[in-house]
């Protein structure tokens, strides 16, 4: 039996605590509805897997034979050890690769990509649980497409990387489409997404590949892990793309300086911004059981904006982000960037039965013909699933 099925691995917000996040305080994340999807498809009498990313309008080849002499090489080399030294072995195998081809060397986010391919790959087969010599002998080809806006903080990279991992471990047979939500292999998927994580990011914190696997909200501190908030049902968020490029090391780097220059001061912001998520955490677990939701639900709008002014005194709004909040405002929305800020996603709070709701369409109107993109969705939804691919 030829093996094919997909994979839907969703992409997150950051709720609340972006940047207090890089300073040990708690940050809440969400599964948002937008996200990667993947089909895998085994192929008879060919020896090459082929791979085409849609958001990065290529596709990519891996030729079997090479594939299973790099595994055969690496084992003689590293016979106890079946993944430490994995990612180095890869970028050398890759960029060989890269050379043998000749024409011009890839885009960086191209060649990150082959190297997460590779890697997640090759991981998968060295570590398989049944067979230590596992080599693969038969082609297959794996689509990718994605709703997430690569670099604007929607975990984007993780995203990608939660479905190639699931695909890579099933091929492999750790486990199969039955088993894969199992505790032991939703971990199993979740740390090697965190290892594509670090081929694309040096030292993730590991957020984005644990949301994008489990699902629902988290709340997260930096190097002490994570818990999962008991939500109701998910939230109503307009997504909105503010089409404003940037980099978040920048923007850290930026935040550092300033609390350089006046340590009390950014100090008592990230002090405001824990007891925020202590406020919040509560609305959220006890939102949509039906008891005075919309009491909560006006709490949840002031925490927002609270949440969003602190953003704003730290340095990170921009003048695209600001017509954003002004626009929802004005019609009686609440909003907040999210993520690093400078550009990239603003959220937009949405009650109950926004659809029967004329300012609603007039705000989704009006934000599209100001150039902005919009995406109607949820916040912490289902995590990562497999399903059977239709022909």
């Amino acid at each position: 039996m030829l093996l094919k099925f997909q994979v839907h691995s969703p992409g997150k917000v950051i709720l609340h605590g972006e940047h207090a996040v890089v300073y040990h305080r708690p940050a809440l994340a969400a599964v948002v509805g937008l996200g990667t999807t993947l089909k895998f498809r085994q192929l008879k009498a060919i020896q090459v897997a082929s791979f085409q990313l849609e958001a990065l309008n290529c596709t990519l080849e891996i030729q079997l034979p090479e594939f299973n002499g790099f595994l055969a090489e690496f084992r003689s080399k590293y016979p106890s050890d079946s993944t430490a030294n994995l990612l180095e072995a890869v970028r050398a195998e890759v960029s060989k690769q890269l050379e043998r081809s000749g024409g011009n060397a890839p885009k960086q986010h191209t060649q990150r990509a082959f190297i997460s391919i590779y890697y997640l790959l090759a991981g998968a087969v060295l570590s398989a649980p049944g067979d230590k010599k596992l080599t693969l002998q038969t082609g297959f080809q794996v689509q990718v497409d994605s709703q997430l806006t690569v670099g604007a903080g929607l975990g984007s990279s993780a995203s990608f990387g939660a479905a190639l991992a699931t695909t890579f471990l099933i091929l492999a047979g750790h486990f199969d489409r039955d088993s894969y939500l199992s505790e032991a292999n939703q971990a199993l998927i979740s740390s090697w997404a965190y290892e594509s994580e670090r081929v694309n990011h040096g030292t993730p914190s590991g957020l984005d590949n644990t949301v994008c696997t489990y699902g629902g909200m988290l709340r997260y501190v930096k190097g002490q892990g994570f818990q999962s908030l008991k939500i109701q049902k998910p939230l109503n968020i307009l997504l909105v793309d503010s089409r404003v490029t940037r980099s978040t090391a920048d923007i850290v780097a930026k935040v550092r300086h300033l609390g350089e220059a006046f340590p009390q001061l950014i100090e008592a912001i990230w002090q405001a911004c824990e007891e925020l998520v202590a406020a919040a955490v509560p609305l959220y677990e006890s939102f949509g059981n039906a008891q005075d939701d919309s009491s909560k639900f006006e709490q949840l709008e002031r925490l927002f904006q609270i949440n969003n002014d602190l953003l704003k005194a730290i340095g990170v709004s921009h003048p695209k982000l600001e017509q954003i909040f002004t626009i929802a405002f004005k019609r009686g929305f609440f909003s907040k960037l999210t993520g690093a800020g400078a550009g990239g996603y603003v959220i937009v709070l949405l009650p109950e039965n926004y659809e029967c709701n004329e300012v609603y369409w007039k705000l989704k109107e009006e934000l599209e013909s100001a150039g902005f993109g919009v995406h109607v969705t949820t916040a912490g939804g289902e995590g990562l699933r497999v399903s059977s691919l239709e022909d």
